[in-house]
């Protein structure tokens, strides 16, 4: 069975098995449907890696969707059970520090403006698109190799910065939900995506590093790479969700500053990792 699978999915099943061992010995708050959750992620993967490349096509191909969605959303337990420090006053002490004219000026960019802000929360919503769509048009376009090294460097990075909330937990200099409007302003698509986010991202402590930089800054390269007449494109998308992170309130611009070395480090893990993982796991059959 793990013959047959290909590097990234070999690699996601190397994620879900330390998350699977670190729920059953930290026991954190739900950890049994954690665990299981873990567990049903890993079985989905392990099942449909036995079917050729060609088997069953989109579900297996971005099924790594569902697995970097669910595994973030459960995240919180795990990180607070294994690692009690909190980083933010270090990260803003860093931002004073060396960002200490940036960080405002970013924070209150445009004088805020109901219309600037409404497109700037537009563009920080739309940051899982970003990924999908470089990858989907990788697989489209290019095949299944190209789809396979995009989707490895894309999964990659996002699990460097998971990695990165267990070793580096961090809210980031977020606003209360009952201030939020005073503070940050916009309209009421603004007010909408602030109400989402704040019912739907079960995980906090994910500001250090900056995932929505990394996991931007990323696919824009890999798109550049391979479809250098969309560069402009994918950068504008991706440079708008960067601009998100700070100018709504989520992130320190140290977070952002980590990220974009993520994103470089990523770039430059994922060959030596894939070819580490197999290769020849493309081709192998059932």
């Amino acid at each position: 069975m793990i013959a047959a699978l290909r590097p990234s999915e070999r690699l996601t099943v190397l994620v879900l098995i330390g998350l699977l061992a670190l729920s059953l010995l930290a026991r954190p708050e739900g950890w049994v449907l954690r665990t299981a959750a873990f567990a049903g992620l890993l079985t989905a993967v392990l099942l449909l890696g036995r079917a050729r490349w060609k088997g069953p096509g989109v579900l297996r191909d971005f099924l790594p969707v569902a697995v970097i969605l669910v595994v973030f959303l459960l995240l919180q337990p795990l990180v607070v059970a294994l690692n009690p420090h909190r980083w933010d006053a270090a990260l803003a002490a860093a931002d004073q520090r060396w960002f200490s004219q940036l960080a405002p000026a970013w924070h209150g960019a445009f004088g805020r403006p109901a219309a600037v802000t409404d497109l700037v929360y537009l563009a920080y919503a739309s940051f899982y698109l970003l990924p999908i769509a470089v990858g989907a048009l990788a697989r489209v376009r290019q095949g299944p190799e190209s789809f396979e090294q995009v989707a490895f460097t894309i999964l990659l990075g996002f699990y460097l910065s998971f990695l990165g909330y267990f070793l580096w937990p961090a809210e980031g200099p977020r606003v209360p939900e009952a201030l939020a409007p005073a503070r940050l302003g916009g309209g009421a698509v603004s007010h909408a995506i602030r109400a989402f986010l704040h019912g739907a991202e079960s995980t906090t402590l994910d500001a250090f590093p900056s995932g929505h930089t990394a996991l931007s800054v990323l696919p824009a390269i890999l798109a550049t790479r391979r479809f250098p007449r969309l560069a402009p494109f994918f950068w504008t998308w991706a440079l708008a969700v960067v601009f998100a992170t700070v100018y709504i309130g989520v992130h320190y611009v140290s977070d952002v500053a980590a990220g974009l070395l993520l994103a470089g480090l990523t770039m430059g893990l994922a060959p030596l990792l894939s070819r580490s993982l197999g290769a020849r796991a493309l081709s192998a059959p059932e």
